[in-house]
């Protein structure tokens, strides 16, 4: 019986990556064709060998290359079209809902079982997305249900600059009300609005978010 589909596999713990060659191969869902510690060795893998698919963890250490959205927008500019998974064990809901808009074809939770990534894997080999159940709930859980799912989020010129004072700035509320010469009510509200419309419901949530997408020149 041959495999259906060559992957590229990165994520820094060695177990996980065994664990995940192990499960795809056993029935013959995939083969792993190149294996990526980190971000630096994941690039390189992509650009040597070509693939149906890439798996790679969310979040990897790496020298020369950033994590997270950077790294799946290169890995998209490197292979468009080839599909890419991104199995990971973060838990926020503007992040996933963003990778998702960004054109990943399924995000699966590190939590769920591994036939979770073997039905990832049929599902792009069919030319469908996938998500996890788990996240799935997440994301209803922030209001992000039906067309706002995958959907790319606009903040007004206010929510923005709010936004971008408490997260790059570093600002309260109260300083940014200084700062703009406006009522904390109002730099209140903007920053309510902004982080109901992304999805986060903390302000590690959001500050995590603008970490990791980068909001200082939107």
């Amino acid at each position: 019986m041959s495999f259906q589909l060559r992957i590229i596999l990165g994520d820094d713990h060695t177990i996980v990556r065994y664990g995940i060659r192990l499960a795809v191969e056993a029935n013959h869902v995939a083969e792993v064709v190149a294996e990526a510690s980190n971000s630096d060795e994941l690039i390189a893998a992509v650009q040597a060998q070509t693939c149906d698919a890439i798996v790679t963890d969310y979040s990897m250490p790496g020298e020369q290359t950033q994590d997270g959205l950077a790294l799946i927008d290169r890995l998209m500019r490197m292979r468009p079209g080839v599909p890419i998974i991104v199995v990971t064990a973060m838990r926020n809901a503007a992040i996933i809902n963003k990778l998702i808009a960004k054109g990943v074809k399924g995000v699966v939770e590190k939590a769920g079982s591994v036939q979770e990534l073997q039905v990832a894997l049929h599902a792009i080999a069919q030319g469908r997305s996938y998500l996890s159940p788990g996240l799935e709930s997440m994301l209803a859980s922030a209001s992000i249900v039906g067309s706002k799912v995958g959907k790319e989020v606009t903040l007004t010129t206010a929510e923005l600059e709010v936004i971008r004072l408490f997260a790059y700035g570093g600002l309260t509320p109260n300083q940014i009300s200084q700062r703009l010469n406006r009522s904390v009510k109002t730099i209140s509200r903007h920053k309510m609005n902004a982080q109901r419309k992304l999805g986060v419901g903390t302000n590690q949530e959001l500050l995590e978010y603008c970490r990791k997408n980068d909001l200082s020149s939107a």
